[in-house]
Protein backbone atom coordinates (compact mmCIF):
# COMPACT_ATOMS: atom_id res chain seq x y z
CA UNK A 1 0.00 0.00 0.00
CA UNK A 2 1.33 3.45 -0.94
CA UNK A 3 1.70 6.07 1.78
CA UNK A 4 -0.88 8.21 -0.07
CA UNK A 5 -3.48 5.50 0.57
CA UNK A 6 -2.85 5.62 4.32
CA UNK A 7 -3.57 9.35 4.71
CA UNK A 8 -7.19 10.40 5.22
CA UNK A 9 -8.53 11.39 1.78
CA UNK A 10 -10.77 14.10 3.25
CA UNK A 11 -7.63 16.05 4.20
CA UNK A 12 -6.70 16.55 0.53
CA UNK A 13 -8.69 19.82 0.03
CA UNK A 14 -7.27 21.42 3.18
CA UNK A 15 -4.58 24.08 2.79
CA UNK A 16 -2.01 24.52 5.59
CA UNK A 17 -2.15 27.84 7.42
CA UNK A 18 0.14 30.37 5.74
CA UNK A 19 1.90 32.50 8.40
CA UNK A 20 3.02 35.20 5.98
CA UNK A 21 6.42 36.50 4.97
CA UNK A 22 9.32 36.67 7.43
CA UNK A 23 11.24 39.90 7.82
CA UNK A 24 14.42 38.20 6.60
CA UNK A 25 12.70 37.23 3.34
CA UNK A 26 11.57 40.80 2.71
CA UNK A 27 14.98 42.28 3.48
CA UNK A 28 16.42 40.07 0.75
CA UNK A 29 13.61 40.64 -1.76
CA UNK A 30 13.15 44.38 -1.28
CA UNK A 31 16.76 45.24 -0.62
CA UNK A 32 15.97 47.20 2.54
CA UNK A 33 17.85 47.08 5.82
CA UNK A 34 14.89 47.31 8.19
CA UNK A 35 11.51 45.67 7.73
CA UNK A 36 8.25 46.54 9.46
CA UNK A 37 6.12 43.43 9.99
CA UNK A 38 2.46 44.48 10.19
CA UNK A 39 0.88 41.25 9.00
CA UNK A 40 0.13 39.20 12.14
CA UNK A 41 -1.54 41.65 14.55
CA UNK A 42 1.24 41.23 17.10
CA UNK A 43 1.55 43.96 19.69
CA UNK A 44 4.59 46.12 18.92
CA UNK A 45 5.73 46.18 22.56
CA UNK A 46 7.18 43.25 24.46
CA UNK A 47 5.54 41.42 27.37
CA UNK A 48 4.62 43.34 30.50
CA UNK A 49 7.57 43.96 32.90
CA UNK A 50 5.93 41.89 35.64
CA UNK A 51 5.59 38.98 33.23
CA UNK A 52 9.19 39.34 32.05
CA UNK A 53 10.49 39.14 35.61
CA UNK A 54 8.34 36.10 36.37
CA UNK A 55 9.51 34.31 33.22
CA UNK A 56 13.16 34.84 34.10
CA UNK A 57 12.57 33.55 37.62
CA UNK A 58 11.00 30.28 36.44
CA UNK A 59 13.67 29.33 33.88
CA UNK A 60 15.82 27.25 36.30
CA UNK A 61 12.79 25.03 37.02
CA UNK A 62 12.03 24.01 33.44
CA UNK A 63 13.33 20.50 34.09
CA UNK A 64 9.89 19.86 35.61
CA UNK A 65 6.66 19.36 33.68
CA UNK A 66 4.16 22.24 33.74
CA UNK A 67 1.07 22.18 35.91
CA UNK A 68 -1.19 20.10 33.70
CA UNK A 69 -4.30 21.66 35.22
CA UNK A 70 -3.07 25.30 34.95
CA UNK A 71 -4.54 25.62 38.47
CA UNK A 72 -2.99 28.94 39.51
CA UNK A 73 -3.85 30.67 36.24
CA UNK A 74 -7.40 29.29 36.33
CA UNK A 75 -7.92 30.53 39.88
CA UNK A 76 -6.70 34.01 39.01
CA UNK A 77 -8.80 34.18 35.85
CA UNK A 78 -11.85 32.90 37.71
CA UNK A 79 -11.55 35.71 40.26
CA UNK A 80 -11.02 38.28 37.50
CA UNK A 81 -13.95 37.09 35.39
CA UNK A 82 -16.34 36.15 38.18
CA UNK A 83 -16.70 32.52 37.07
CA UNK A 84 -15.94 29.11 38.59
CA UNK A 85 -12.61 27.46 37.80
CA UNK A 86 -14.43 24.42 36.44
CA UNK A 87 -15.73 26.59 33.57
CA UNK A 88 -12.23 27.47 32.35
CA UNK A 89 -10.15 25.75 29.69
CA UNK A 90 -6.58 26.92 29.08
CA UNK A 91 -4.98 26.17 25.74
CA UNK A 92 -1.87 26.50 23.63
CA UNK A 93 -3.25 29.73 22.24
CA UNK A 94 -6.93 30.30 21.61
CA UNK A 95 -6.43 28.40 18.32
CA UNK A 96 -6.04 25.18 20.28
CA UNK A 97 -9.09 25.98 22.37
CA UNK A 98 -11.17 26.43 19.21
CA UNK A 99 -9.89 23.12 17.85
CA UNK A 100 -10.59 21.33 21.14
CA UNK A 101 -14.16 22.66 21.17
CA UNK A 102 -14.69 21.33 17.65
CA UNK A 103 -13.09 18.01 18.55
CA UNK A 104 -15.35 17.59 21.57
CA UNK A 105 -18.57 18.65 19.82
CA UNK A 106 -18.53 17.91 16.09
CA UNK A 107 -19.77 14.72 14.49
CA UNK A 108 -19.22 14.00 10.79
CA UNK A 109 -21.71 15.98 8.75
CA UNK A 110 -22.45 18.56 11.46
CA UNK A 111 -22.66 22.13 10.22
CA UNK A 112 -20.46 24.94 11.49
CA UNK A 113 -21.81 28.43 10.73
CA UNK A 114 -19.72 31.59 10.76
CA UNK A 115 -19.43 34.97 9.07
CA UNK A 116 -17.06 35.37 6.14
CA UNK A 117 -14.48 36.75 5.82
CA UNK A 118 -13.55 35.94 9.39
CA UNK A 119 -10.90 33.95 11.27
CA UNK A 120 -9.43 31.28 9.00
CA UNK A 121 -9.34 28.69 11.79
CA UNK A 122 -13.14 28.22 11.77
CA UNK A 123 -13.39 26.40 8.41
CA UNK A 124 -10.17 24.55 9.19
CA UNK A 125 -11.41 23.00 12.44
CA UNK A 126 -14.76 22.21 10.83
CA UNK A 127 -13.05 20.25 8.06
CA UNK A 128 -10.60 18.48 10.36
CA UNK A 129 -13.45 16.85 12.28
CA UNK A 130 -15.73 16.12 9.36
CA UNK A 131 -17.95 19.17 9.73
CA UNK A 132 -19.55 21.20 6.97
CA UNK A 133 -18.50 24.85 6.87
CA UNK A 134 -21.35 27.29 6.23
CA UNK A 135 -20.07 30.77 5.38
CA UNK A 136 -22.42 33.74 5.80
CA UNK A 137 -21.30 36.91 3.97
CA UNK A 138 -20.66 40.02 6.03
CA UNK A 139 -23.22 42.82 5.82
CA UNK A 140 -22.52 46.32 4.52
CA UNK A 141 -19.80 47.92 6.61
CA UNK A 142 -17.88 44.63 6.88
CA UNK A 143 -19.88 43.59 9.97
CA UNK A 144 -21.49 40.32 11.05
CA UNK A 145 -25.02 39.86 9.76
CA UNK A 146 -26.43 38.11 12.83
CA UNK A 147 -29.90 37.82 11.31
CA UNK A 148 -28.46 36.03 8.28
CA UNK A 149 -26.45 33.76 10.57
CA UNK A 150 -29.65 32.82 12.39
CA UNK A 151 -31.30 32.11 9.04
CA UNK A 152 -28.38 29.81 8.11
CA UNK A 153 -28.88 27.59 11.17
CA UNK A 154 -30.51 24.22 10.47
CA UNK A 155 -31.19 21.12 12.59
CA UNK A 156 -27.73 19.92 11.51
CA UNK A 157 -25.95 23.01 12.84
CA UNK A 158 -23.78 22.19 15.85
CA UNK A 159 -21.52 25.26 16.27
CA UNK A 160 -21.80 28.96 15.43
CA UNK A 161 -18.55 30.90 15.60
CA UNK A 162 -18.89 34.65 16.19
CA UNK A 163 -15.68 36.67 15.98
CA UNK A 164 -16.15 39.94 17.89
CA UNK A 165 -14.25 42.10 17.09
CA UNK A 166 -13.97 40.36 13.76
CA UNK A 167 -10.67 39.32 12.24
CA UNK A 168 -9.76 40.49 9.57
CA UNK A 169 -12.18 43.45 9.42
CA UNK A 170 -11.82 44.80 13.00
CA UNK A 171 -15.55 45.52 13.17
CA UNK A 172 -18.02 44.65 15.94
CA UNK A 173 -21.70 43.84 16.19
CA UNK A 174 -23.54 45.73 18.93
CA UNK A 175 -25.27 44.85 22.17
CA UNK A 176 -28.82 44.98 20.82
CA UNK A 177 -28.01 42.78 17.82
CA UNK A 178 -26.29 40.22 20.04
CA UNK A 179 -29.19 40.22 22.51
CA UNK A 180 -31.64 39.50 19.68
CA UNK A 181 -29.36 36.76 18.41
CA UNK A 182 -28.99 35.05 21.80
CA UNK A 183 -32.75 35.17 22.38
CA UNK A 184 -33.42 33.36 19.09
CA UNK A 185 -30.51 30.94 18.65
CA UNK A 186 -31.71 27.32 19.05
CA UNK A 187 -30.48 25.44 22.10
CA UNK A 188 -29.01 22.61 20.00
CA UNK A 189 -26.34 25.06 18.79
CA UNK A 190 -23.15 25.85 20.70
CA UNK A 191 -22.37 29.57 20.29
CA UNK A 192 -18.61 30.19 20.42
CA UNK A 193 -17.76 33.89 20.75
CA UNK A 194 -14.14 34.59 19.87
CA UNK A 195 -13.08 37.78 21.67
CA UNK A 196 -9.34 37.65 20.99
CA UNK A 197 -9.14 41.45 20.55
CA UNK A 198 -11.66 42.60 23.15
CA UNK A 199 -9.05 44.43 25.27
CA UNK A 200 -8.56 46.94 22.42
CA UNK A 201 -12.25 47.86 22.16
CA UNK A 202 -13.31 51.40 23.07
CA UNK A 203 -16.91 51.38 21.81
CA UNK A 204 -19.60 51.35 24.52
CA UNK A 205 -21.72 49.26 22.12
CA UNK A 206 -19.44 46.24 22.43
CA UNK A 207 -21.33 43.30 23.99
CA UNK A 208 -19.25 41.38 26.54
CA UNK A 209 -20.42 37.84 25.80
CA UNK A 210 -19.60 36.75 29.36
CA UNK A 211 -22.64 38.68 30.59
CA UNK A 212 -24.72 35.98 28.85
CA UNK A 213 -22.81 33.09 30.41
CA UNK A 214 -24.60 31.11 33.11
CA UNK A 215 -22.79 27.77 33.02
CA UNK A 216 -25.72 25.97 31.38
CA UNK A 217 -26.50 27.89 28.19
CA UNK A 218 -24.50 26.40 25.25
CA UNK A 219 -22.11 29.35 25.09
CA UNK A 220 -18.30 29.48 25.10
CA UNK A 221 -16.26 32.69 25.19
CA UNK A 222 -12.66 32.50 23.94
CA UNK A 223 -9.88 34.98 24.66
CA UNK A 224 -6.11 35.12 24.38
CA UNK A 225 -2.92 36.51 25.89
CA UNK A 226 -1.30 36.75 22.44
CA UNK A 227 -2.49 40.23 21.50
CA UNK A 228 -2.79 42.91 24.17
CA UNK A 229 -0.48 41.03 26.54
CA UNK A 230 2.22 40.41 23.88
CA UNK A 231 2.58 36.69 24.54
CA UNK A 232 2.06 35.52 20.94
CA UNK A 233 5.37 33.63 21.03
CA UNK A 234 4.32 31.63 24.08
CA UNK A 235 0.85 30.57 22.89
CA UNK A 236 -1.62 30.80 25.76
CA UNK A 237 -5.36 31.36 25.42
CA UNK A 238 -8.45 30.44 27.37
CA UNK A 239 -12.19 29.99 27.20
CA UNK A 240 -15.13 30.10 29.58
CA UNK A 241 -17.69 27.37 28.87
CA UNK A 242 -20.23 25.13 30.58
CA UNK A 243 -18.46 22.69 32.95
CA UNK A 244 -19.76 19.66 31.05
CA UNK A 245 -18.01 20.89 27.90
CA UNK A 246 -14.83 21.73 29.82
CA UNK A 247 -14.76 18.18 31.22
CA UNK A 248 -15.19 16.74 27.72
CA UNK A 249 -12.29 18.83 26.46
CA UNK A 250 -10.10 17.61 29.32
CA UNK A 251 -10.59 14.10 27.92
CA UNK A 252 -9.17 14.99 24.50
CA UNK A 253 -6.63 17.73 25.12
CA UNK A 254 -2.93 16.97 25.20
CA UNK A 255 -1.48 16.58 28.71
CA UNK A 256 0.68 19.56 29.74
CA UNK A 257 -0.58 21.49 26.73
CA UNK A 258 0.40 24.92 28.16
CA UNK A 259 4.06 25.26 29.05
CA UNK A 260 5.34 26.60 32.37
CA UNK A 261 6.71 29.89 31.02
CA UNK A 262 3.41 30.63 29.27
CA UNK A 263 1.40 29.94 32.42
CA UNK A 264 3.60 32.14 34.56
CA UNK A 265 3.68 34.97 32.01
CA UNK A 266 -0.12 34.95 31.65
CA UNK A 267 -0.62 34.84 35.42
CA UNK A 268 1.51 37.92 36.10
CA UNK A 269 0.30 39.82 33.02
CA UNK A 270 -3.10 40.04 34.69
CA UNK A 271 -1.61 42.25 37.43
CA UNK A 272 -1.02 45.32 35.26
CA UNK A 273 -4.35 46.88 34.27
CA UNK A 274 -2.69 50.30 34.02
CA UNK A 275 -0.50 49.03 31.18
CA UNK A 276 -3.56 47.60 29.42
CA UNK A 277 -5.22 51.02 29.57
CA UNK A 278 -2.05 52.74 28.32
CA UNK A 279 -1.70 50.35 25.41
CA UNK A 280 -5.38 50.68 24.50
CA UNK A 281 -5.09 54.47 24.42
CA UNK A 282 -1.89 54.43 22.36
CA UNK A 283 -3.41 51.96 19.92
CA UNK A 284 -6.43 54.21 19.47
CA UNK A 285 -4.21 57.24 18.92
CA UNK A 286 -2.06 55.54 16.28
CA UNK A 287 -5.08 54.05 14.55
CA UNK A 288 -6.62 57.52 14.27
CA UNK A 289 -3.37 58.77 12.75
CA UNK A 290 -3.54 55.99 10.14
CA UNK A 291 -7.17 56.90 9.38
CA UNK A 292 -6.10 60.48 8.62
CA UNK A 293 -3.54 59.19 6.12
CA UNK A 294 -6.06 56.88 4.44
CA UNK A 295 -8.65 59.66 4.26
CA UNK A 296 -6.11 62.00 2.67
CA UNK A 297 -5.12 59.37 0.08
CA UNK A 298 -8.72 58.43 -0.69
CA UNK A 299 -8.31 54.92 0.72
CA UNK A 300 -11.45 53.38 2.19
CA UNK A 301 -11.30 51.18 5.29
CA UNK A 302 -13.45 49.60 7.98
CA UNK A 303 -13.44 51.57 11.28
CA UNK A 304 -11.70 49.17 13.65
CA UNK A 305 -12.08 48.20 17.31
CA UNK A 306 -8.83 46.23 17.21
CA UNK A 307 -5.11 46.75 16.71
CA UNK A 308 -5.39 46.46 12.94
CA UNK A 309 -7.21 48.17 10.05
CA UNK A 310 -8.93 46.45 7.12
CA UNK A 311 -8.11 48.50 4.03
CA UNK A 312 -10.15 48.20 0.84
CA UNK A 313 -8.22 48.17 -2.42
CA UNK A 314 -9.01 47.43 -6.04
CA UNK A 315 -5.36 46.44 -6.54
CA UNK A 316 -4.59 44.06 -3.66
CA UNK A 317 -1.68 42.26 -5.30
CA UNK A 318 -0.07 45.44 -6.63
CA UNK A 319 -0.62 47.36 -3.38
CA UNK A 320 0.85 44.54 -1.31
CA UNK A 321 3.95 44.46 -3.51
CA UNK A 322 4.30 48.24 -3.52
CA UNK A 323 4.24 48.30 0.29
CA UNK A 324 6.68 45.39 0.37
CA UNK A 325 9.08 47.40 -1.77
CA UNK A 326 9.03 49.99 1.04
CA UNK A 327 9.91 47.31 3.59
CA UNK A 328 6.40 47.12 5.08
CA UNK A 329 4.71 43.72 5.34
CA UNK A 330 0.90 43.80 5.58
CA UNK A 331 -1.50 40.88 5.39
CA UNK A 332 -2.86 40.08 1.96
CA UNK A 333 -5.76 37.79 1.05
CA UNK A 334 -4.73 36.78 -2.45
CA UNK A 335 -6.92 38.55 -4.97
CA UNK A 336 -9.58 39.51 -2.40
CA UNK A 337 -9.89 43.32 -2.51
CA UNK A 338 -8.44 44.15 0.90
CA UNK A 339 -5.29 44.32 2.99
CA UNK A 340 -4.98 44.14 6.77
CA UNK A 341 -2.56 46.54 8.46
CA UNK A 342 -1.46 46.05 12.07
CA UNK A 343 -1.19 49.17 14.22
CA UNK A 344 2.30 49.69 15.62
CA UNK A 345 4.25 52.19 17.67
CA UNK A 346 4.30 55.92 16.81
CA UNK A 347 7.46 55.43 14.76
CA UNK A 348 5.88 52.42 13.04
CA UNK A 349 2.89 54.59 12.12
CA UNK A 350 5.11 57.25 10.59
CA UNK A 351 6.83 54.65 8.45
CA UNK A 352 3.53 52.99 7.50
CA UNK A 353 2.17 56.32 6.32
CA UNK A 354 5.27 56.99 4.22
CA UNK A 355 4.93 53.52 2.67
CA UNK A 356 1.27 54.08 1.76
CA UNK A 357 2.10 57.49 0.31
CA UNK A 358 4.83 55.93 -1.84
CA UNK A 359 2.56 53.06 -2.91
CA UNK A 360 -0.26 55.46 -3.83
CA UNK A 361 2.13 57.61 -5.85
CA UNK A 362 3.43 54.56 -7.68
CA UNK A 363 0.04 52.98 -8.41
CA UNK A 364 -2.03 56.14 -8.82
CA UNK A 365 -4.48 54.85 -6.21
CA UNK A 366 -4.80 51.97 -3.76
Amino acid sequence: MAIDDIIRPDLEPLVPYAPGLRASQVREQAGVDTVLKLSSNEHPCGPFPTAMAAMRAVLPRLNRYPDGACAALKEKLARRLGVDTETLVIGNGSNEVLRLIAQAVLRPGDEVVFAWPSFVVYPMVAAIFGGVAVRVPLADGDVHDLEAILDAITPRTRIVFLCNPNNPTGTIYGKDAFARFMERVPDHVLVVVDEAYFEFVTSPEFPDALTWFDGERPLAVCRTFSKMYSLAGLRVGYAVMPPVLARAIDKVREPFNVNTVAQVAAYYSLDDEAEVRRRRAENQEQKTYLYSCFDRLGITYAPSETNFVYVHTSQPVEAFQALLAEGVIVRDFGTSPALRVTVGTPSDTERTIRAFEAAAAKLGHI
